[in-house]
């Protein structure tokens, strides 16, 4: 990933880019956060700001489907901008965040605002293809170990890890519905986890399968969901809410269908109670953790040592708390904490708090809870256990958000200490601004 300035920009106008008005900078910059992954509440709130720094002030309502965008000075209409929901893209964000920075201060006009804005969007910001499915591989097996669980089931959750990375990126290139994805790794992943249980009985199913199945999960999106609707963006936390259950539904049924088709061929053999790797591998496997990590959110290479260090506090933190508080409890001091850390690295490194919040969230997230309690709903019949396991679900969702939004109060980012009053608006009448006149 190359990096970006005003001269890559600079050399784009002279060569005939289109030239922008405001309301064009707006709308796309708006388009572009939304594909970024910026959730409603911060998109929003810096587009307003922006629109009102650029001259034309505007009002602002974001779904994980579609953005609404009004201008005061035409309030008779209204735009709305259809964005599918995309994947994580941390370093295409980083740098929007920066475009924020440079325009709501004034660094930059309009022209040249809209000529940085073409760069960062022509920027090709994936790893290789080989990076990307082996990053699945090591995440599945770094989270077996967290999960706790056995040497042969770390082994089974990187297989199956590595399989489900290739199955994602086909699907995604042959542009498939996202929700095929979700039930054919679902049916993959619960077949081989039962064939690798017949031939090795200590690979417990489940416990393979929630690690293999890490990043299929929606563990982090409804986690999100549910900031969004403690925020006040209900709109959107109940869209994203529903997407999230829909993921969970469709990744169960594809796991119902393996489960079937697996007792059909396989014999159900006993398992192996075997010791789980512990503690202390899972602190030597937060770097490799880490990397994926960073591979799978597309985040900047120079952001790794701060998503390892988002990594080792989240982990740090709910493996100390869980020996003196029930779960709910120690996942509020976990979010607590890395929340603090995340808003910390925001204002010293004036970048997005999201590069250590999403790492460290993602050991957080209840997701696993929810794959559980429903499968044991639907495949084991225990419908007591899963409805338990699903509430259990729910009351760690809230206490994770909790912990953000007291993380908010304690050590609150530049961007939501400060507010555009005395600001100047930066009126660009002929199209060019900045350095670029």
């Amino acid at each position: 990933m190359k990096n970006l300035s005003i001269h890559f920009a600079s050399e784009i106008r002279r060569t005939g880019t289109l030239e922008s008005t405001p309301q064009r900078l707006v709308v796309e910059l708006s388009r572009c956060l939304h594909l970024g992954g910026a959730p409603a509440y911060e998109l929003e709130q810096r587009m307003e700001q922006v629109s009102q720094q650029v001259g034309v002030p505007a009002h602002f309502f974001s779904t994980p489907t579609s953005l609404f965008v009004t201008f005061d000075d035409d309030q008779d209409s209204t735009r709305l901008i259809r964005v599918s929901p995309v994947a994580v893209n941390l370093a295409m964000l980083a740098e929007l965040y920066a475009l924020y920075d440079d325009i709501s201060e004034g660094r930059l006009g309009v022209q040249d605002a809209w000529d940085r804005l073409q760069v960062i969007k022509q920027t090709n910001y994936e790893y290789p293809l080989v990076l990307s499915v082996l990053a699945y591989g090591m995440a599945s097996a770094g989270v077996g170990v967290i999960i706790g669980g056995s040497q042969t089931v770390v082994l089974a959750a990187g297989l199956i890890g590595l399989v489900i990375g290739c199955l994602s990126l086909f699907c995604e290139w042959r542009r498939f519905p996202e929700h095929l994805n979700n039930v054919l790794g679902g049916f993959v992943a619960t077949a081989l986890a039962s064939l690798i249980q017949w031939f090795y009985p200590a690979a417990t199913i489940e416990t393979t399968l929630l690690a293999g199945l890490i990043f299929l999960v929606p563990g982090l999106q409804f986690t999100v969901s549910i900031n969004e609707l403690a925020t006040q963006n209900l709109a959107s936390g109940t869209a994203r809410m529903a997407g999230a259950l829909t993921t969970f539904l469709t990744i169960i049924f594809g796991v119902v269908m393996g489960y079937g088709v697996a007792k059909t061929f396989f014999v159900n053999t006993p398992v192996d109670a075997s010791p789980a790797m512990g503690v202390g591998w899972g602190m030597l496997l937060l770097v490799p953790l880490a990397i994926s990590f960073r591979i799978l959110f597309r985040a900047r290479r120079r952001d790794g040592i701060w998503m390892l260090l988002s990594i080792c506090i989240a982990y740090g933190t709910v493996v100390s708390a869980d020996v003196f508080l029930d779960p709910p409890a120690a996942a509020w001091t976990a979010a607590l904490a890395v929340g603090i850390a995340s808003n910390l690295f925001a204002r010293v490194k004036n970048q997005p708090a999201s590069i250590m919040l999403m790492p460290g969230l993602l050991l957080l997230v209840p997701g696993s809870m929810g794959f559980s309690g429903v499968s044991a709903i639907m495949i084991h019949e225990n419908l007591s256990g899963g409805v338990r396991t699903v509430a259990t679900m729910l009351l760690v969702a809230v206490s994770i958000v909790a912990g953000l939004l007291v993380a908010n109060v304690i050590m609150p980012t530049e961007k939501q200490m400060r507010g555009l009053a005395g600001s100047e608006p930066l009126v660009d009448l002929e199209g060019e601004g900045g350095s670029g006149g």
